[in-house]
């Protein structure tokens, strides 16, 4: 994870939020619809998160935004396992070993966690999130851990 942020933002004033749909996904509809789970997992674990810091959900005028964006890519490792004969041998040659390959399927997930300024727009903090997702059924974990994780670290410790 990366967290990067504007070192003159002033984060005291921080109260209030408000979400905001990233322009990926206004731009492309199918990809809400294509990671929809995923958003809501984000929503409702980024709700959790920032009550805990004390921001509250606005209807009003925020002080911030909260945005994001969340993508998933096919992966996949070969592996080949070499098994050998125990006890078997073949004169000078040696044991007689088999080979086999294996294929690893995974995908690789990402989540950019953005915060901006509601009075100039500018964006004052970023949470670059990566993680391999083996189990889909189980990826509402790694999406509340990147989440958890991320917003831990806001607002930032400034010197």
């Amino acid at each position: 994870m990366t967290i990067e942020f504007d070192k003159h933002a002033d984060f005291s004033h921080v109260r209030r939020y408000q979400w905001r749909t990233h322009p990926a996904f206004e731009k492309h509809p199918e990809l809400q619809e294509q990671y929809a789970t995923g958003i809501q997992l984000v929503l409702g674990a980024g709700n959790t998160e920032l009550m805990k810091k004390g921001l509250q959900p606005s209807d009003g005028p925020p002080d911030v935004f909260v945005t994001f964006y969340l993508g998933a890519e096919d992966n996949q490792k070969l592996r080949t396992i070499t098994e050998a004969i125990p006890g078997a041998w073949y004169g000078w040659y040696g044991q007689p070993t088999w080979t086999r390959t294996e294929v690893d399927y995974y995908k690789t997930g990402v989540l950019i966690l953005d915060i901006v300024d509601a009075a100039t727009s500018k964006l004052i903090w970023r949470a670059y999130c990566s993680d391999t997702i083996r189990d889909m059924p189980n990826r509402d974990k790694n999406i509340n851990s990147a989440v958890r994780k991320a917003l831990d670290r806001f607002p930032p410790k400034q010197k």
